[in-house]
């Protein structure tokens, strides 16, 4: 099966997992050359991705596809563009070209709701939000209050005038742009059934009342209006291409592979993640379905397994202290029951989303007393928990159609460096205990391949080799640098020794 895959940006979340976790397998992936696809706030060629994408239309068999990458340039550049709608529509007109080259080809698309931070920040958005992010986020949920009637209009008023100072003439840019991509999802909506396939609208970093919750209503309402079932709409966003990845394989084997779930707690299901805007069992149902398989009760008949690790309640980020909702779980009995599962032989794979933003080393240690860590399936925990959720299914999908392969284990000695190593420890610890001295900080880590990156490598080494010496014992870190020169990602490979 040959997959055309064009990704949300160029970070490796984005550009590489896809290609790794497909790497060895009979899905061959191919990708623009990185040089094509921007540099965070620089936008992707838009001629060279168009051409890309006509060249490898004939020997395709199914394109999955960033909407944002074609439109846009690129996550990033989707919050700067300053672009006509009628120029982007006409961008889309390729999906037409393609489909008359090869109309037998399956095209699987995502189209994100444009985020609005809740706090001020220029560093992924316009060069404004650092003074009033903020104060747009705000604004945002007083307008959607006031439409839904929970704040009274001379109170709505009141506040928006307040904001109004700070803001200034900003707002006018940040709705005008967020009218223009809203208008587009629309538009890409009528395509689903002729030059869409199957297609995905995720929320990136959402929230219950604001400017994204307001774009989502508008979208359904137009999905209603086209008689629509089938446009999967849940948080997440750099996961996405991976669970496109996963249906494409499996549709194209002809099967939807049943997904048994287990969680660290019974109530973890009724847990809303940080930076989502509902509860983990509305958001896992989605994950599953569109990652083109079921969720099955039935352990002894599922084909893969799937352990949560989630809280009992309120959730936190990896740096912070725990709330009660952690002690809740009973980790060790979580553990033998992973290890249980492994011992058959089952598909075993962990959704690390115990925290926001880096994984659970108090979990893989337990583990690792009980089993060979590489001898899981997949595991991932990462960034959002619904990063976490479509990367580790995704690998799951993989090795129950494909088996396990040097390259798996590789994946998954990847995520572990790098979930638990570098978000959940070198990350934070480097920042605050390395960088001062050096003239740097979390928003500037100087050159992706300089000082600061050798500096993340060798922490992280000596980490690994403490708390997991099985793995650290196997592998050598052959790459780390800091693709956006910041200590927020880092792009990892690993080599086997």
């Amino acid at each position: 099966m040959r997959v055309v895959y064009i990704p949300l940006d160029e970070r490796p979340c984005n550009y590489l997992f896809a290609e790794k976790i497909a790497s060895g397998t009979p899905v061959c992936l191919v990708s623009p050359p990185r040089d094509a696809l921007g540099d965070k706030k620089i936008a992707a060629d838009y001629d060279k991705i168009k051409q890309f994408m006509l060249d490898n239309a004939r020997s395709a068999d199914a394109y999955v596809l960033s909407l944002d990458m074609l439109l846009y340039g690129g996550i990033v550049p989707s919050r700067l563009h300053h672009l006509s709608e009628s120029e982007l529509i006409e961008r889309l007109s390729v999906l037409r070209e393609i489909k008359t080259i090869n109309p037998d080809v399956k095209i699987y698309a995502f189209a994100l709701i444009m985020r609005c931070p809740r706090y001020s920040s220029s560093d992924e958005e316009p060069d404004y939000y650092e003074e009033c992010g903020r104060e747009i986020f705000l604004v945002g949920q007083i307008k959607h209050k006031m439409e839904l009637g929970l704040i009274g209009k001379a109170e709505g008023e009141s506040l928006l005038a307040e904001y109004a100072g700070v803001i200034r003439d900003n707002l006018t840019d940040y709705e005008s742009r967020r009218e223009v991509n809203r208008s587009l999802l629309i538009k890409i909506i009528g395509m689903l059934g002729r030059e869409i396939d199957y297609l995905i609208i995720p929320q990136d970093d959402s929230a219950e009342y604001g400017y994204t919750s307001m774009d989502r209503e508008s979208i359904k309402i137009a999905i209603r209006e086209k008689g629509l079932t089938d446009v999967a709409m849940y948080p997440g966003a750099d996961e996405v291409g991976m669970t496109l990845l996963a249906r494409a394989a499996v549709e194209n084997a002809g099967i939807s592979p049943r997904i048994f779930c287990d969680f660290a707690h019974e109530n973890a299901p009724n847990v809303t993640p940080l930076y989502e805007d509902r509860p983990l069992g509305k958001t896992l149902p989605y994950q599953i379905n569109s990652a083109g398989c079921v969720r099955s009760e039935d352990y002894e008949n599922s084909d893969i397994i799937l352990f949560l690790n989630y809280p009992a309640r309120e959730p936190v980020e990896v740096w912070q202290e725990k709330s009660a909702g952690y002690d809740e779980r009973d980790l060790d009995g979580f553990a033998e029951r992973i290890k249980a599962s492994v011992g058959q032989d089952r598909v075993s794979a962990i959704a690390d989303g115990a925290y926001c933003n880096g994984g659970d080393a108090e979990l893989l240690k337990l583990l690792g007393e009980r089993l060979n860590l590489l001898d899981l399936s997949a595991y991932a925990g990462w960034n959002t928990s619904s990063n976490t959720l479509g990367t580790v299914i995704c690998q799951a999908v993989f090795v129950f159609l494909f088996g396990k392969s040097k390259e798996q284990n590789r994946f998954l000695a990847e995520r572990i460096y790098e979930d638990v190593g570098y978000c959940g420890y070198t990350r934070a610890y480097v920042t605050g205990n390395i960088l001062p001295a050096m003239g740097y900080d979390y928003f500037n880590a100087g050159e992706s391949d300089g000082e600061v990156a050798a500096e993340v490598k060798r922490v992280l080494c000596q980490y690994i080799g403490t708390a997991f010496p099985e793995i650290a014992g196997k592998y050598d870190v052959a790459k780390c640098q800091m693709p956006w020169r910041r200590m927020f990602e880092v792009d990892l490979s690993l080599v086997e020794k």
